[in-house]
């Protein structure tokens, strides 16, 4: 699932489906019915998480098709010049996670029981589904990573390494000889600060005003 992972090393906080990937990549061959449910719980995961952090109550989408059109959706801004042709994508999307989804209730490895003789998934389906599961994914997480409005609910220490390193640079801490993160400080005592201080830095990047 190079796609996945490869947007994951850009968001470190998504750091935690790695596992997920794991046994996605694992049990496509040895154990195709979980395989399959591993990759919509995937997923289900990014854009629960991508919603969560733009400030986006998910909870009355239950059809896992909707949820993932309204994620995309949601990512889209005024700037954008194909904004209607992304819905558009964004539908077809939702459709193929939406079979990803009646296939994974079908086998149920882990989240149903299953009659003795139920017959389970092939390894050809379990592998063409991995490998939608990283376009889908890695898609989403890459339109949030590179397009998606920077005006987000959620913000994540871990996901700004850049600008923790140059806050530490610019207000270094030195109590009794030990060098305090600003940053971390900052992210920690006030969020909303911490907030203004990254934007007004990412508009000075985007200015050229600052060295990337």
């Amino acid at each position: 699932m190079k796609w996945i992972r490869e947007n994951i090393g850009y968001i470190p906080s998504f750091s935690v489906y790695e596992r997920q990937v794991s046994l996605i990549e694992e049990s496509v061959e040895n154990n195709p019915d979980l395989c399959v449910e591993a990759c919509k719980s995937l997923i289900e995961g990014i854009c629960k998480t991508i919603l969560t952090n733009k400030g986006v109550d998910y909870s009355k989408y239950d059809k896992f098709q909707v949820l993932v059109k309204v994620t995309i959706e949601n990512m889209l801004t005024e700037s954008d010049s194909y904004g209607d042709d992304l819905s558009e994508i964004a539908r077809r999307i939702s459709a193929v996670a939406q079979k990803i989804s009646e296939i994974r209730d079908s086998a149920g490895f882990a989240s149903h029981g299953q009659d003795v003789e139920h017959v389970s998934i092939s390894y050809s389906l379990a592998l063409l589904t991995s490998r939608i599961t990283d376009v889908i994914g890695g898609f989403i997480m890459h339109f949030y990573r590179n397009h998606s409005d920077r005006g987000t609910n959620r913000i994540l220490y871990q996901d700004n390494q850049p600008f923790n390193d140059y806050y530490d640079e610019q207000n270094p801490i030195n109590i009794g000889g030990i060098l305090i993160s600003a940053s971390e400080a900052l992210y920690s005592q006030d969020r909303e600060a911490y907030k203004e201080a990254l934007f007004f830095y990412l508009e000075q990047l985007e200015k050229g005003e600052l060295d990337n």
